[in-house]
């Protein structure tokens, strides 16, 4: 069935709500461009509040630098700004560079462009009104982020920390009870969004909380083992002969829920044997240590 109605999320309707805001300010102010309050409202509704901040500077500091750098031009050598346009711009470039602040290198090239190509006197009312209409956008947008529920996945990797661990003991089962050799890349796949998701995770605490520190810290921990489950998955899948079962890890074993075989013969105490129920071993140890944690709040 066709859905009439599409799914608007929670970061689109912030979005609307902020350009709605921004351009009432920018209004109430007078701009003579509100339209730069509503490109700074969009710019900065990130995904986390983390990447909203890091999007007001780099607006601010690209604003600021292009516009000061090109009010300056085109002051000094407003008869060549069309001739020396290129070298100004290679003046800001290395200015950016010099300050260490190359991510606003694209916006203050942007600016410094649309200095040069406005008239000379009014290069400074221009940039300045520039800044402050984008300085109302980012700064509705941030505060919007802010209050209105900001984003935390802090759920969903618990979730995919816990699909991972229910999707270890079948691929255990593969491998060691039946011989075979199992594809891991679905296991390699989840742990990449993990990772993803953590990264995600750790930019939500712009205000240095220490209880979102420790959950982090935590979350990487669960990682940490979920990577130890792979690692040692990995190194049984590479082994030529699966080695003949410990008593141990037949315990260990029939506590994932795995229809271990009540007779086992005795190890026989070659290579395979050791290195096989070492791997085995580590991975039940990491399996069971993971398990323990209440992911799910």
């Amino acid at each position: 069935m066709v859905r009439l109605i599409p799914h608007i999320g929670l970061r689109t309707v912030k979005t609307a709500l902020a350009v709605a805001l921004a351009l009432l300010f920018a209004d109430l102010r007078g701009s003579p461009a509100p339209i730069f309050a509503a490109i700074g409202a969009i710019v900065a509704m990130n995904r986390t509040i983390g990447d909203a901040f890091q999007s007001c500077l780099t607006q601010c500091f690209g604003i600021l630098l292009g516009a000061g750098f090109g009010a300056v031009f085109v002051t000094l050598f407003d008869d060549f700004r069309y001739i020396g346009v290129g070298l100004g711009m290679i003046g800001l470039i290395l200015l950016c560079v010099e300050l260490k602040l190359q991510f606003a290198v694209p916006l203050a090239c942007i600016v410094f462009v649309s200095i040069c190509l406005s008239p000379a006197d009014g290069a400074f009312l221009y940039g300045a009104n520039r800044l402050l209409d984008t300085a109302i956008g980012l700064g509705t947008a941030l505060a919007v982020n802010i209050a209105v529920k900001p984003y935390n996945n802090r759920t969903q990797i618990a979730q995919m920390i816990t699909h991972f661990l229910q999707a270890v003991p079948s691929y255990v089962d593969e491998r060691v009870l039946h011989g075979r050799y199992p594809d891991l890349s679905p296991l390699r796949k989840q742990l990449r969004r993990i990772s993803e998701e953590l990264s995600v995770f750790e930019k939500q605490n712009v205000f240095r909380k220490p209880d979102h520190a420790g959950q982090a810290a935590f979350l990487r921990g669960c990682e940490q083992l979920a990577h130890t489950l792979l690692q040692e998955l990995t190194a049984l899948c590479a082994m030529d002969e699966r080695g003949t079962l410990s008593p141990q890890n037949a315990e260990g074993l029939a506590l994932l829920g795995l229809a271990v075989p009540e007779a086992l013969p005795a190890p026989s105490r070659t290579d395979a044997d050791v290195v096989g129920n070492y791997h085995l071993r580590s991975l039940l140890g990491a399996y069971q240590y993971l398990s323990e944690f209440n992911l799910i709040e």
